[in-house]
């Protein structure tokens, strides 16, 4: 079994807009930019979140597998279940994910 865990700040997902996809098609799949500004979105904060949520799920998974490095952000696709909970596009994977005021952690686990 492996562990990847990574902390981020929220605040600094708040100034990315829905329009600077271009910029970050590096990170995020067009399914995981969809899902931070879905319709549904009720605030600017639900898509800082999001964003937020999957860039740590994504360095947590990176490093859990040992695949770490500016180019495999896109090897892991995120989505959400109905119910909200995370899940990512490795096989044996479970993912955790907590948040308190500006701070975000996401745990992954590999089997």
């Amino acid at each position: 079994m492996k562990v990847g865990i990574d902390l981020v700040s929220i605040k600094k997902f708040h100034k990315i807009k829905i329009d600077d996809f271009s910029h970050w098609n590096r990170v995020y799949s067009k399914a995981e930019w969809k899902i931070a500004y879905s319709a549904s979105t009720l605030s600017n904060v639900i898509p800082a979140l999001k964003l937020a949520s999957m860039f740590a799920i994504k360095e947590a998974a990176m490093k859990a597998t040992g695949l770490v490095g500016p180019n495999n952000f896109r090897r892991f696709e995120i989505s959400y279940n109905k119910d909200g909970a995370p899940a990512v596009s490795f096989k044996g994977s479970a993912v955790s994910v907590s948040h308190q005021g500006e701070y975000l952690v996401a745990v992954v686990i590999i089997q």
